[in-house]
């Protein structure tokens, strides 16, 4: 009988600390480089992975540039704030041109989201992409 009790003690502890803990979240960004330039992105992250580096896009190339974890609830598409991820974040053209798509706005971003579950708690990651082309620079 003490066995059954200090299982099922275990069990109902168990149960209480993983529904009372924030999981991680996971947030990826891609930029999908259509176009004939190259691109430099230069960021400094916040999250677990709190880096800070200068990323060369080659043209015609799609990249996973930065991938991080935080604590809190569960994935959605953060709107305005989806870049709260970031303290610095830069898109240029290597060459003169002037890139014209305004990457701070989350409108030009598709999201999308992979969820998961560990036991009770729904975790998962957010997922932001950029797509480049042509059209987007001037002079």
């Amino acid at each position: 009988m003490k066995t059954i009790l200090s299982t099922g003690t275990f069990v109902i502890l168990v149960s209480i600390i993983l529904n009372s803990c924030d999981p991680a979240i996971g947030y990826e960004y891609y930029l999908n480089n259509k176009s004939d330039k190259k691109l430099k992105i230069f960021y400094t992250g916040l999250g677990f992975n709190d880096t800070t580096k200068t990323v060369f896009v080659q043209p015609r190339t799609k990249l996973l540039f930065y991938d991080t974890e935080i604590w809190g609830k569960n994935p959605h598409d953060e709107e305005n704030d989806f870049l709260k991820i970031f303290d610095t974040l830069s898109i240029t053209p290597t060459d003169t041109s002037k890139l014209l798509i305004d990457y701070l706005q989350r409108s030009n971003w598709v999201y999308s989201s992979d969820i998961g579950h560990i036991g009770f708690i729904k975790t998962g990651t957010n997922i932001y992409k950029l797509e480049i082309t042509n059209d987007n620079f001037g002079k």
